[in-house]
């Protein structure tokens, strides 16, 4: 496994652990029998593999909507209204984004989500010991 690949799978760790965090989050509520209108929104975040992540969330009210991609200093990388359906998935590439701290902003009406995540890239050393030399 090449250096690159590596460093890919370690920031893939630290995101999928978020995204579990957030699904475990899902089941609890929906557990919990609470009404779907009066529940407030989730937003879901699940690691599709090499930095693509699909982002989901429910409107079941039909609310306006914004989604962003921002990085800590609020540069924004992507941003979109999307129509007003009850429900939203998507698909993103995160690949040609640098190292660094971002997160995925969902505006429902006066609703704020937010999920944050880490890309980054690490360095390990290791040792390989030789074949026999004769």
């Amino acid at each position: 496994m090449n250096k690159n690949t590596k460093n890919i799978i370690k920031a893939l760790a630290v995101v999928f652990t978020l995204a579990t965090a957030t699904t475990e989050g899902m089941a609890q509520t929906k557990a919990a029998g609470k009404v779907a209108s009066t529940e407030k929104s989730t937003l879901s975040v699940q690691d599709l593999g090499n930095l693509r992540f699909k982002l989901a969330f429910e409107n079941p009210s039909k609310q306006k909507t914004k989604i962003s991609l921002v990085d800590k200093e609020n540069n924004l990388f992507f941003y979109d209204y999307p129509s007003n359906d009850t429900q939203y998935v998507k698909a993103f590439d995160l690949s040609n984004l640098v190292d660094g701290e971002y997160t995925f902003v969902v505006e429902l009406g006066t609703e704020k989500l937010k999920k944050d995540f880490v890309i980054t890239t690490q360095s390990l050393r290791g040792i390989a010991l030789a074949g026999d030399r004769k």
